[in-house]
Order: C-alpha cells, then structure tokens, then sequence
C-alpha cells in the first residue's frame, strides 16, 4: 500500500487543523462558530483547488505509472488514495481541465470562494457548449457561482446549453428519457423493493404528485418523510384505480407548472420552429415544482400544452406581474370523450394503446391559432405523441375540410408516410 511521507509544509499545515479541532472544545458564540465554520469551508475549497492543480501535472508526467507501475492516474488513485472509481475518474477529468477552458474555474476555486461541487456543475454544464463559446460560458458560469450555490450554477448551465445548443440539449433530453426504468422486486419476507431512474420532466410531475402526501397529517403523524412518499405512491395508484375514468376524461390536472417566454409558445423570433414551437430560445422553459426548477427542451414545452390547461402571466421588462389571464382548458371532457370514440386509441398507425392512455394532440399548435376542436386533434399515446413534437415526426391532413375526422399522414424524417383514418366506435 502507498504510504505517503507527507511535505513538512503541508505537515505544518495538518497539525495546525488539528490543533484547531483540539481547541474547538472552548466555549465560544454562536457568532464566532459559523465564522469558524466558513473558514474551514474556505480553506477546503482552497485545498480542492491545490488538489486539483497537482494532479494536472502528476496525470501530464504519467507520475502513477512512472511510482507504481498505475494502468492509469485513476488506476493509481483508486489504489494508492482509496477513491471510489466514479469519483477518481471525476478528478482527473477536472485536472485535465486544468490545461484548458475550466482554468479560469479552478482558479477561482484557489481562493476558496467557489467550491469543487459548483466547478463540477460548470464541467458538466459545457459539455454540450460549442467549443467558441466554452471560455466565455465558463466565464459567466464561475461569476454565478462566487455569489450563488451549485444548485443555481446547474440550472444556470442547463439554461446554457438549451440557448447555445438546442439540438445537444433535445439530444440529451431524449438519451435521459431513453434511460428510464422500474423494477418492482419482490423479497422474501413479502415486502417490495422499489427502484428505478426517471427523466427530469417525468420526475416532476411524480414529485408534484407525492407532495401533497409528504405533510404530516398532525401532531400525531410520526412517519418519516419516505415513508409518506410511500404512502403517497400507494394514495396516487389507488385513486387512479378507484376512478378509472380519469385518465380517459383527461379532467383538470394541476400537477406542474411550466414557465416560459411567449417567444417560446408562439415561435416569435429567428429561431426555427418545430411543430409550432421555438427551438432555441433564449430562457429556456423549464417545470417548477415546490421551488425548484427542471429545465426543459422547448419541443417538450409544446407536447405537455397540447392537453393542459394554460393560464398567462403577464410580465413588465422588470418582471413585474401586470395581469393574470384566466386558465382555460384546451379540449374538454365531451371532447375527450368523442376523441376516444372516432379515434379509438392512439392513432398513430400500428399502436394500439387504449384512449385511457392518450393524450390529445393539437395538429397545428394551438398558440399559432390551431383550433380546440376534433378536426384538429388526435390521440397519441405518450410514445407517440413525444415522437411527434421531439422525434421529427409531423402529421399531415389530405383534406382541411375534415382534417383528423378523415385521413392523415404521419410523415417522419427519413419521408416516411403512414397513413390514419379514424377507426369509429
């Protein structure tokens, strides 16, 4: 095992904290612990920021192959310091980035007033940044963070790449929902193990769903919060069971709030549109949901108000609120209803999911005038209809006069065309 003869300064340095935490058992106030406590902060993101600098150049000179014959530097940090694999190869990635665009990061890491978790949110967040605006995003990224958290910095670099990179934003959004699953696993004393990975916007209309079971009852409520949860999940199944109509009515569905420019509901601008919606917006739309925000691609902006209600806020140039508009539904439940009759299910050809399954879909958008009613609606399943405003599918009418009443085409992006008529009740 590597054991290491630690630099006198660095000694010096170590004994030193010790000494502080052996005198930490004085009495002090409150006052002076937290400013204790943001020096120690200060002085380990200080540390991280050497850390990473050091390992710049160990990696450049191949010092863990040349000292122990290390495979690799992560080879030789998972051995020599005991890191885990994830987390090694994490660091040398960052050390690299030492030697490029991340330096002005690392740098500001040096000073111990940007902390390694927001450097790593900003090495992630360029990723998908051209490689001509990656040394002013980090810029304006290691700005936020001297004066922000990591969870800003992230969402700020989620912002960042829908603006700069909207095809590699709608790429990654479509790989995350790609790595969905969940297993329910039965174990032998009769209980289930519950476990799975949801995309972002999946993962919010989930959470906005469980929240309101996550408040304790009353005084008397001494569950801890995933046990709620559970509960929740369990509340949530039972009344979807208990109302099996719900889902083919589609009745009112406060789940998430998802806020956006008009410029991103209309497709105002020099941006291309997609199925009616703005690619590349400026602000990036995004699902609030208990305070916290997932950001997302504009195409999925257009697919959930196909079929949600939608109310406007009106804001001034120093977003102010100047007017409220009043929420509407887009189709209602007789609508829904006559929907499932002609349609019979999803109509995209070959599917057959049931119409308690479906969502329905504005043909031309309804914020470029698409009217609310069934010669501009069909039925797509969730598959289908993410296909449709995500996967470079569109859907054409033969004759306006009937529109979805009669035969369409789906028209996808290798000039695919597949024919829908209506199956009738």
């Amino acid at each position: 095992m590597f054991q290491p003869v630690v630099p006198g300064e660095l000694a010096s340095l170590i004994d030193g904290v010790r000494a502080l935490s052996d005198a930490d058992s004085v009495p002090v106030s409150p006052a002076e612990r937290a400013a204790r406590l943001a020096g120690i902060r200060t002085l380990i993101n200080a540390s991280e920021a050497l850390f990473t600098q050091t390992l710049e150049t160990f990696d450049a000179g191949g010092d863990g192959e040349i000292l122990h014959g290390a495979a690799s530097t992560q080879a030789w940090l998972r051995g020599a310091l005991r890191l885990a694999p994830g987390d090694a190869s994490e660091r040398v990635k960052m050390a690299r980035g030492c030697r490029g665009a991340m330096r002005e990061a690392i740098d500001a890491m040096s000073t111990g007033h940007v902390t390694y978790d927001q450097v790593r949110a900003i090495s992630r967040a360029i990723k998908l940044v051209p490689p001509a605006a990656v040394e002013e995003s980090v810029s304006v990224l290691t700005e936020l963070a001297r004066n922000s958290d990591v969870v800003a910095v992230r969402t700020a670099g989620q912002h960042l790449q829908n603006a700069v990179n909207p095809d590699g934003a709608l790429a990654e959004s479509n790989d995350q929902f790609e790595r969905r699953w969940l297993t329910l696993s039965p174990l032998l004393d009769n209980v289930t193990s519950v476990s799975g990975i949801l995309d972002p916007e999946s993962a919010a209309m989930l959470s906005a769903a469980l929240a309101p079971f996550l408040v304790p009852n009353g005084p008397d409520d001494f569950r801890t919060t995933p046990q709620r949860r559970a509960d929740g999940l369990v509340e949530l199944a039972r009344a979807c069971s208990d109302h099996a109509l719900l889902p083919e009515l589609a009745t009112e569905r406060p789940h998430l709030d998802v806020i956006c420019t008009l410029d991103a509901l209309t497709g105002v601008g020099g941006s291309p549109a997609v199925n009616g919606l703005k690619v590349g917006t400026t602000v990036a739309p995004r699902i609030s949901v208990g305070g916290s925000d997932v950001v997302l691609t504009a195409q999925a902006v257009a697919r959930i108000a196909c079929d949600a209600s939608v109310g406007r806020v009106l804001l001034s140039p120093d977003s102010l609120e100047l007017d409220l508009g009043r929420r509407q539904r887009l189709f209602s439940m007789h609508q829904r209803r006559a929907l499932a009759i002609r349609d019979g299910g999803c109509r995209f050809p070959g599917c057959h999911r049931q119409p308690r399954f479906t969502e329905a879909h504005h043909i031309v958008h309804w914020a470029h005038g698409g009217a609310s009613d069934l010669a501009n609606a069909v039925l797509l399943c969730r598959h289908h209809h993410r296909i449709v405003h995500e996967g470079g599918w569109w859907i054409e009418t033969t004759l306006k006069s009937e529109g979805a009443n009669g035969l369409v085409n789906f028209a996808g992006p290798a000039f695919q065309r597949l024919a829908s008529s209506p199956r009738g009740p």
